[in-house]
Parts: structure tokens; C-alpha cells; sequence
């Protein structure tokens, strides 16, 4: 079997994005499947040094040892291009460089991988450039946008209705592409996978801090992830536990004003904003603290798949308190890996808290619980078995 994987072209960047990626596409060859990976174009023209349409390929460093990329490059717009009409210049390379691709791999299947970034008509031209003279079938990973909440144009709907199959990472996401009225009448549940499955957990507590309580929170700092409802807890906590501290590994545009608030209120000195971090250097902040909080709001996107800091909470051995959401509980049972409280309530998540603080060794238990689930269901291995497992059911779909 072979399968030309369709990538971001964050692929060719030292990016999260990259490390995920090539770390399935590793799985699936240690497993006998034959790939061959091909970049979408960037949004802007391609620069003086990049590599022409019908050029050579960029050897195997274009991502990382051992993994041969084939690059899209778009042409410079012209000037009597109109800009709008100039967009379309990354979608038309694209679509000569897949079918290009396509005639010189002649692969059996096509993975759409999901785009860090919004490439327009990226499934619709998947679906109409990459078969040439006969149609190749398609497996693409559904995407936010796809559901209701995050409404597609109409011929990226048309397109992924007529995909073999879609890969969702929960049961909540395909219930949301159903409900949006996604056509595409095989929509697998893939759960989603970390790196760190596996691997010991480092327990060090950031310097002058040893033996005082620390929370982390891993996330954005927009008011669906439940910072804010964190933070009004936090004064509860606190008269229990004064040397409590908290620790925010997240960013972005919410931070200037968060930080200026604590400032001003009785956590100062006891909340910590490291601004916005790799998903690598969080993993490395979630361990040392005594528990790690997933506070989101119910109705926002963390109900459609979860956190990815959350699974690499898991995979460490953190004591995870999590908001009780369709999506964490597809990961997390409560009381066996994890303490799951009612989403929005700050009663709920300051029992769950307090009750923690004061029992160390439930906190062992649950980490423990959390890292083997994350070894044996959420590593790379065990997610390419399911994609292979999946790529064979749609090419048995396939007429002869």
C-alpha cells in the first residue's frame, strides 16, 4: 500500500505541527505502509530561492532526516493581477503540483493531513486535481471548521462528502459533523496521540518553591478555556493553602491584561504567566506541579476534541483535575485517572481542588492511572495501527 500524505507547510518549519506529523508518518512505514509526502504552497509568492513548480524536490532534510518532502512553490502575482483573484495563485499551484505528484508516485490512497493554517478549497482540490484519469480515494482528518460552530463553504462540503472516509479525534466531533450535514458516509474516530506516552515523568519543583503547592494551567487564555474561572477559585484555595501557587503556561492577546489584574488583587505574587510557550516546553512545566487543571467551558471548541497539553498531561503522570466535558471524558474516568467537576462551576472545581491538595496519595494514583492509559491508547503506534486499519477498509470500498 502506498499513500500520499497532503501536508501543511508548517511541515518544513521546526513546528509541533512537523513533529506530529512525521511521527505517524514514522509509525506507518515501521508498520509496511510506503508513503510519500507532498507540501501545500504558502500563502505568500515563493521567494528567489525556492524550488520551481516542475523543479526538483528539496532532498531529505526539506523536514527532518528521513522524511522526503515534495514542495509547492507559487509563482510571484503579477502586477496586473487583481489581489483577489491573485489569491488563487497558491490553490492553482497546488493542484498542478498534486497531480504532478499523483502520475509520478502513483500512490493507492490520498491522507488529507489537517492544516495548521486555512488553505481554501484545500479538500475540494484534493478531490478534483489528485486522480488524473482515474479517481483516487481519500482519507482526509476532519477539522473544526467542518462543524456547525465553524461552517465550511459549499464546495469544501461537497468535496468531504465524497471523501472514503474522515478520521475525527472524538465521539463529540463526529456527532458535530453529522450534525452539520457532512455527507461522507464513513467517519472514523481516531483518538488523538502524543510523544511523551511512555516516558518517565520529572518531578523537579521550580526553585524556591519546593514544598509549596503548585497548579498549572496549560492553554489559552481566552475565557472558554476557563482561566478566568480559575482564577476566581484560586482565592478560595488559598485560605487553605497560603503558600499556593499557581502557574499559567499560556499567551496571547488576554495576557497584558490578565497579568495587570492579578496585580492588583490578593494572588498577587502567587500567579505566574510564562507567556506563550512550545507545546514541548509546556510538557516540561506540567510535571512539576502538584496538579494540573483543565477548567474549560462548556460549548466551546475543548468540547469537540481536547486539549493536546491535556494529553501530555496524561502521558507524564500529572494529577489531572478536568472540566467534565463529553471530550475529556472519552479520555479521563473519573476517579480512576482523573477528577472531573461540573464545567463552569466554581464550587465544583474548588472541592476538587482542596480535596486533592490534602490527599497525596490519590494524586500518585491518578497519574499513574492517567500515564499507563496514555501509553497503551494515545502513542503513535497504536494511532498509525488505526489509520492502516482505516486506509484498508476504504481501498476494499474501492471497485476493482
Amino acid at each position: 500500500m502506498r499513500v500520499l500524505h497532503l501536508l501543511d507547510p508548517a511541515v518544513l518549519r521546526p513546528t509541533e505541527y512537523r513533529d506530529r506529523t512525521l511521527a505517524l508518518i514514522g509509525e506507518l512505514r515501521a508498520q509496511g505502509v510506503q508513503t510519500v509526502q507532498l507540501a501545500g504552497p504558502q500563502r505568500h509568492a515563493a521567494a528567489a530561492d525556492d524550488v520551481p513548480l516542475y523543479g526538483a524536490e528539496y532532498g531529505p532534510d526539506a523536514a527532518a532526516p528521513g522524511a522526503h518532502v515534495y514542495r509547492t512553490s507559487t509563482p510571484p502575482r503579477p502586477a496586473w493581477l487583481p489581489p483577489l483573484l491573485g489569491q488563487t495563485l497558491p490553490a492553482a499551484a497546488f493542484a498542478l503540483r498534486l497531480r504532478q505528484v499523483a502520475r509520478l508516485t502513483r500512490p493507492d490512497l490520498v491522507h488529507v493531513h489537517a492544516s495548521g493554517s486555512d488553505h481554501p478549497l484545500w479538500h475540494a482540490l484534493t478531490t478534483l486535481a489528485a486522480g488524473g484519469h482515474r479517481r483516487l480515494p481519500l482519507v482526509a482528518e476532519a477539522e473544526r471548521r467542518g462543524t456547525g460552530r465553524h461552517p465550511l463553504p459549499a464546495l469544501e462540503r461537497w468535496a468531504l462528502a465524497r471523501t472514503g472516509a474522515l478520521a475525527a479525534p472524538s465521539l463529540e466531533m463526529r456527532a458535530a459533523l453529522r450534525g452539520a450535514g457532512i455527507g461522507c458516509r464513513r467517519i472514523a474516530v481516531i483518538p488523538p496521540a502524543t510523544g511523551l506516552a511512555g516516558l518517565p515523568r520529572r518531578m523537579v519543583q521550580p526553585a524556591g518553591l519546593e514544598g509549596a503547592p503548585l497548579i498549572a494551567f496549560a492553554g489559552r487564555l481566552d475565557p472558554g478555556d476557563g482561566i478566568d474561572l480559575l482564577l476566581a477559585v484560586l482565592d478560595v484555595v488559598r485560605k487553605r493553602h497560603p503558600a499556593l501557587r499557581l502557574l499559567v503556561a499560556g499567551g496571547g492577546r488576554r495576557e497584558a491584561a490578565l497579568a495587570q489584574r492579578i496585580a492588583g488583587s490578593a494572588a498577587r505574587g502567587h500567579v505566574a504567566i510564562t507567556g506563550t510557550l512550545s507545546a514541548r516546553r509546556t510538557a516540561d512545566v506540567l510535571p512539576r506541579a502538584d496538579i494540573a487543571v483543565f477548567p474549560a467551558l462548556g460549548g466551546g471548541d475543548a468540547e469537540l476534541a481536547p486539549s493536546r497539553h491535556l494529553l501530555n498531561a496524561m502521558a507524564q503522570g500529572c494529577a489531572i483535575v478536568a472540566a467534565d466535558l463529553a471530550s475529556h471524558r472519552e479520555l479521563l474516568v473519573h476517579g480512576h485517572s482523573a477528577l472531573l467537576f461540573r464545567a463552569g462551576s466554581r464550587r465544583a472545581l474548588a472541592e476538587a481542588l482542596l480535596g486533592l491538595l490534602a490527599r497525596p496519595a490519590q494524586r500518585e494514583a491518578l497519574g499513574m492511572a492517567a500515564a499507563a492509559c496514555a501509553a497503551a491508547r494515545h502513542g503513535w503506534q497504536a494511532t498509525a495501527v488505526r489509520y492502516r486499519h482505516l486506509y484498508d477498509s476504504v481501498l476494499a470500498d474501492q471497485p476493482c
